[in-house]
């Protein structure tokens, strides 16, 4: 059996020991170790090969490795070669004496591989150091024979050859069940195989595919199916399964389980966000914080060994219940499992976000893994915000007041530079309340870098100062910030604002065309699929994604489309117009609700319009309705929807795109009717005006990019929540004159297929009438 690791892996899952201390000097060095790495390779001349790919085959007691990493360096002297590790170090190089026998190790990993592939008796390495204050270095170079390098290499693989025989055997089992398995149901729903083959096919022929399945289709079993299939035929390591919510999550494994129930095994393992999975009373990863930290690393290859062995379906609770048995950080232990897993269920975050990526899985081109995309339609505005980071004026005030003048005046001297900067450009630019700008203002940035340098001082000595914490959030903005900036490119801006208010001004990198950032993240998989009920309109998807030469699919509703009924009313919902509408809206609802006895949703497009007609509506009909509150929290809103049974007779007057707009199963009596009001086109905003103007400048028609197309699909959420299974019955009612329009008829989902455009004054009761009589005689 084929065990494939990489060189970093090996190392640090074999000789790691000690803490978790995920201080800021860990956050800290990333960007600046990769620019230190880049200006250290770029100053050697031609005979030095940088990021050198080696790998090695070997057999040991019956298991066959492959190891494969890249060298920082390969430098050819004369006849002979050197490998070349480099190391980033806030540390004084003359502290260094070149004893850390972790930092030797991959490099003796690829020695050792080089002298095998070139047939060399001996071989130098140099450990290069760097200083990550003036980028001077310190090198330390030492002669190893091959077979001293092979001891070496071989006792890695022996410690580690446990941890893979687990491994090995786990990759057999699923690779003969997941040929042997069926398809867990006795037959497919209506679309169900379609959908089913056509991602088998995608992933055969290495192509990405989007896929707009209705509610009813099945879309976790069918996605999640075929993908299982491809491990029989070698064609993927690992599958990710992407998710938006915690409750999708919940729905991928129960379709795991159930095909456990039907043969298969495989290891699954569901991540889940720091602050939810942690054990400690405060998220403080630290030893001393921390009992799960402290002596991590001593303990947590025991528990990986434990939950291994006996357990294949890892989530919160087995994962928590493991991790306080053998006094682990269950955050990081779940990483650790993902490593060992062949379907790991988590965030988009885990892939996408360029803060918290899971860098283990995607720090190297790998192409064998599978992503399944669920609720595709969230990744757009969730890509945005994870590269779109700001910073105001303000900030740097707060942390300038919470410095010490004598102790900290050179931190400070930083900081009211900074603060000076935003003033400046703020003049510079003309006193605009916006200017932004396509091209990369670094400014910023490099008295960030500063800044982060000399905060650095600060944190390691003033751990008793007040505003420790404080400090260190800025800090860890800071970086976060940097990251942020260092993947700038075509889709982004940078922002200079001022709040009118307040005149506190910021500085923003917003990306406003995630496209580009994520056609890089697909290239790590081999196929990615995206799928969702309302992936629509597909074409705007497919382009804002980044993959619009994708494989596409349109499913039909599988069930009789006579069990849905759209009915659309021509009343301007225009800002212009909302406010005078509102007694006409008002008594549209009244009419809708009362035409059958059941639960009905009323969304609006914003909570201002809901709490207008909200007050009309229960001063002239005089009818208890419920009403969504701005800031409800996760229990709030569990008993908003108790309320809805399959007897009771609710009217939820709630907001579209809100969290009651997506999400929600209320199936059978619990929802019989949905009416939306307006197009829901987002409110006008800089932001949005900033989407126009750049697609505009593509000649890509910006204003339905920025308006048209976001807010269709929020529609099409809220008309999503009515039909939930093959039993139910419902009216989706539209309000607004709009939906008249080729435009937006041209959107309409595939099975949107019998729809009643009311006259102006017509009453919609003989209708709605007709369809509920309808359900009723067949019931008789």
């Amino acid at each position: 059996m084929l065990v494939k690791i990489s060189v970093r892996n090996l190392i640090e899952f074999v000789m790691r020991s000690g803490d978790i201390d995920n201080s800021f000097r860990d956050n800290a060095r990333m960007i600046e170790g990769i620019r230190a790495h880049q200006r250290i390779q770029k100053s050697y001349g031609k005979n030095y090969t940088k990021e050198y790919k080696l790998k090695h085959r070997i057999n040991i007691a019956q298991t066959e490795f492959l190891v494969e990493g890249r060298a920082d360096g390969l430098i050819k002297e004369n006849d002979s070669y050197i490998i070349d590790e480099i190391k980033s170090t806030k540390r004084d190089l003359d502290e260094i004496d070149g004893s850390n026998q972790m930092h030797w190790a991959q490099a003796k990993c690829y020695a050792y591989f080089f002298a095998c592939d070139n047939d060399l008796s001996t071989i130098d390495i140099t450990l290069t150091y760097v200083s990550l204050e003036n980028y001077k270095t310190k090198i330390f170079r030492k002669t190893f024979n091959k077979d001293e390098l092979e001891i070496f290499y071989i006792d890695l693989l022996n410690r580690y050859i446990e941890f893979s025989k687990i491994l090995s055997k786990n990759i057999d089992q699923r690779n003969s069940t997941s040929k042997s398995i069926d398809f867990p149901y006795d037959s497919y729903r209506k679309g169900q195989r379609k959908m089913a083959v056509a991602i088998y096919t995608a992933i055969l022929d290495e192509k990405n595919i989007f896929i707009d399945a209705p509610t009813g289709i099945g879309k976790t079993i069918s996605s999640i199916f075929p993908s299982i299939k491809s491990f029989s035929e070698d064609l993927a390591d690992k599958i990710f399964y992407l998710t938006a919510k915690n409750t999708t999550s919940k729905e991928a494994i129960k379709a795991i389980k159930l095909l456990e129930e039907k043969g298969l095994r495989l290891k699954a393992v569901q991540i889940t966000s720091k602050e939810k999975v942690c054990l400690n009373d405060e998220v403080k990863c630290n030893p001393i914080d921390c009992p799960f930290a402290k002596g991590h690393f001593d303990r947590v290859n025991d528990a990986l060994k434990d939950i291994l062995t006996n357990e294949s379906i890892m989530d919160y609770d087995i994962i928590t219940s493991y991790a306080e048995k053998h006094r682990v950080c269950p955050l990081e232990f779940e990483f650790d499992i993902s490593t060992f897993s062949d379907f790991i269920i988590c965030d988009y975050n885990y892939i996408f976000d360029p803060n918290v990526y899971l860098r283990r899985f995607f720090d190297e081109l790998v192409n064998r893994y599978i992503f399944l995309i669920d609720e595709a339609h969230n990744l757009l505005d969730r890509t945005r915000d994870m590269y779109s980071f700001s910073f105001s004026n303000t900030d740097f005030i707060e942390l300038k007041n919470s410095l010490d003048v004598k102790r900290d005046k050179k931190i400070i001297k930083i900081v009211d530079d900074i603060i000076e900067y935003f003033e400046n450009n703020y003049i510079k630019f003309g006193k605009r309340l916006h200017y932004y700008t396509t091209k990369q203002v670094l400014d910023l940035d490099e008295k960030l870098i500063l800044l982060s340098k000399k905060m650095e001082n600060f944190l390691i000595k003033e751990k008793d100062d007040k505003n420790y914490d404080f400090v260190l959030e800025i800090y860890f903005r800071i970086n976060s910030y940097l990251r942020i900036s260092d993947q700038f490119m075509e889709g982004f801006y940078n922002v200079i604002s001022i709040d009118e208010d307040n005149e506190e001004k910021t500085f923003a990198i917003k990306c406003v065309d995630p496209s580009y950032v994520l056609k890089k993240k697909y290239d790590l998989a081999r196929t990615s699929v995206f799928f969702s009920a309302t992936l629509s309109p597909m074409k705007f998807f497919m382009i804002m994604l980044g993959a619009k030469s994708s494989l596409k699919l349109r499913l039909d509703m599988p069930f009789s489309s006579d069990k849905l009924m759209i009915i659309q009313k021509s009343i301007s919902t225009r800002y212009k117009d909302r406010f005078a509408n509102i007694s006409r809206i008002s008594d549209l609802i009244y009419e809708f609700v009362q035409s059958k006895k059941g639960n009905y949703f009323i969304f609006f497009p914003s909570f201002d319009y809901l709490e207008k007609i909200a007050g009309d509506y229960m001063l002239r009909h005089n009818e208890k309705i419920l009403i969504q509150d701005r800031s409800m929290n996760q229990i709030e809103r569990s008993r908003f929807l108790k309320k809805f049974t399959d007897d009771s007779s609710e009217i939820a007057f709630v907001v579209l795109g809100g969290v009651f707009a997506e999400g929600v199963d209320l199936i059978g009596n619990k929802l019989i009717g949905s009416m939306i009001i307006s197009v829901g086109m987002p409110g006008l905003s800089f932001d949005r005006n900033l989407i126009k103007e750049y697609f505009d400048r593509k000649n890509m028609a910006g204003f339905d990019y920025s308006y048209t197309y976001p807010g269709i699909n929020k529609v099409f959420q809220a008309a999503g929540r009515v039909i939930r299974s093959e039993n139910d019955r419902g009216i989706i009612y539209l309000v607004d004159d709009r939906y008249t329009w080729t435009k937006y008829q041209s959107l309409f989902p595939k099975h949107w297929k019998y729809i009643k455009y009311l006259d102006e004054n017509e009453n919609p009761e003989t209708i709605i009438d007709e369809f509920w009589s309808k359900d009723e005689k067949k019931e008789n």
